[in-house]
């Protein structure tokens, strides 16, 4: 006796997936704006500031507000010295010649900061991390505030964590304001885009290769 085997039509197989499909794209798209905050908002980290030893601020931003912030630290007593690498950023000029002019302006003076001009190893936050470490253990600092970019912040502690550790050192994260860098509605301003976007490459290169 044969029995017949029903199998299910290839219609409604095919049909699944499209309705899946559909339903999460409008999950996406009904969402999409706190998704797309959500994911800037993971590139943020901040802890709770107490004073420390030095205050160490990462150069990168074209406004200034990252000394800015390390220099309010400052003023607060949140640290006893700013320390940065000051060197080439554009054929003779370099870091250092900025930064000490701001602080100057701001009323900090030069005794008051530690940098060197030489050159990374490798042009990046780790290249940088290597020199300012070095600079910290020369005046004997056993904790320190990183200041940099609120959007550079998780992956710049990534990177000074393990350094700091292995230094015996304490480390505290404080995000500096980019008025440049727009965190919510970032992907409607051209630059915020821009600027989140490749942090968000860095970051996933930086958790698969480092």
């Amino acid at each position: 006796m044969l029995i017949e085997r029903r199998t299910k039509p290839k219609g409604r197989l095919i049909k699944r997936p499209a309705i899946v499909s559909v339903v999460l794209l409008i999950v996406l798209y009904a969402f999409h704006e706190n998704i797309l905050n959500y994911m800037a908002g993971q590139l943020v980290y901040k802890d709770d500031i107490k004073p420390c030893d030095a205050i160490v601020v990462l150069t990168g931003d074209g406004t200034g507000e990252r000394l800015m912030a390390a220099i309010d630290l400052f003023n607060k007593g949140y640290g006893k010295e700013i320390v940065f690498w000051g060197g080439p950023i554009y054929w003779k000029i370099t870091i250092a010649e900025l930064y000490l002019r701001q602080l100057q302006d701001s009323g900090v003076a030069p005794e008051y900061a530690i940098w060197s001009d030489e050159k990374l190893s490798q042009v990046s936050t780790d290249g940088e991390a290597q020199v300012n470490i070095r600079l910290l253990k020369s005046k004997g600092a056993r904790s320190f505030i990183l200041v940099t970019s609120h959007y550079h912040t998780a992956r710049a502690r990534n990177v000074y964590k393990n350094l700091a550790r292995d230094s015996g050192m304490t480390m505290l994260v404080y995000p500096a304001t980019d008025s440049d860098v727009k965190l919510q509605g970032w992907w409607r301003d051209r630059n915020s885009a821009k600027v989140i976007f490749i942090e968000f490459q860095k970051t996933v290169w930086y958790k698969l290769f480092q």
